[in-house]
């Protein structure tokens, strides 16, 4: 398998990550909120935070699976695709970075999220800096 096509595949493994964390907030918000630091009570949840991550939830399933969709069948498009997602998980990495900074909340918890945020990040942008030749199974090259 080439570079490229690997990056390929290894984009589309993060959109599937990206996409099951959007359905988990989906079904779950209440735990979703729970880990974003929401102050919701589990006994009483607001309907407000529920909406809120039920919308990110279901905003981080159709990004990430509208990318995985062309980064198989269209991948120039979809390294572009991959690349805005990218840029999108370096922020929340860079907001992340700035509270363990300013609010000094260098929990386990967030550098971890720290650290799968940048990996996410990473691996999304490879095909948009991998840009190559994708051979297709049948023999046939074809540019992508």
């Amino acid at each position: 398998m080439s570079s490229y096509g690997l990056s390929l595949v290894l984009a589309v493994v993060a959109c599937v990550i990206g996409g099951v964390l959007g359905g988990m907030a989906l079904a779950r918000p209440g735990s979703a909120s729970g880990l974003a630091g929401g102050d919701a009570s589990p006994n009483l949840p607001d309907a407000g935070a529920l909406a809120q991550s039920r919308a990110f939830g279901g905003l981080l399933i159709l990004s990430h699976a509208t990318a995985a969709l062309f980064l198989g069948y269209q991948s120039s498009v979809g390294a572009a695709m991959a690349f805005a997602l990218a840029m999108a998980w370096l922020g929340a990495a860079l907001g992340r970075t700035a509270s363990l900074l300013i609010d000094k909340a260098s929990g386990r918890l967030n550098l971890g999220s720290l650290a799968f945020e940048v990996l996410i990040a990473v691996t999304l942008s490879l095909p948009f800096f991998n840009a190559g030749r994708l051979v297709v199974v049948r023999g046939a090259g074809m540019l992508v």
